[in-house]
């Protein structure tokens, strides 16, 4: 399958909920060790999956506002970070 009907197919919003309660299977402890590998390994999956689609919209969106000519990416953590609150590494 290619990468567009790949990127056509996925649901971003169905991913957070599937990272959700892969997740909350996981703090719930009443796995066996196999199947939270299992689950651990799909919601790595789950989170590049995401990532990949967060740029591709992230490209998209940067495209379009640039053939408007009004292109101005700002960075939205310092941003948060001048709301009082101090970034911790």
């Amino acid at each position: 399958m290619s990468e567009e009907k790949k990127a056509k197919k996925f649901k971003f919003e169905q991913a957070i909920e599937d990272l959700e309660s892969i997740v909350t299977k996981l703090d719930s402890g009443e796995m066996s060790l196999e199947d939270m590998l299992k689950d651990f390994e799909r919601g790595i999956k789950l989170v590049r999956d995401c990532q990949k689609f967060l740029a591709s919209a992230q490209k998209k969106v940067e495209t379009l506002i640039a053939e408007e000519g009004k292109l101005e990416i700002k960075d939205l953590e310092s941003e948060a970070g001048a709301g009082g609150e101090e970034k911790v590494d």
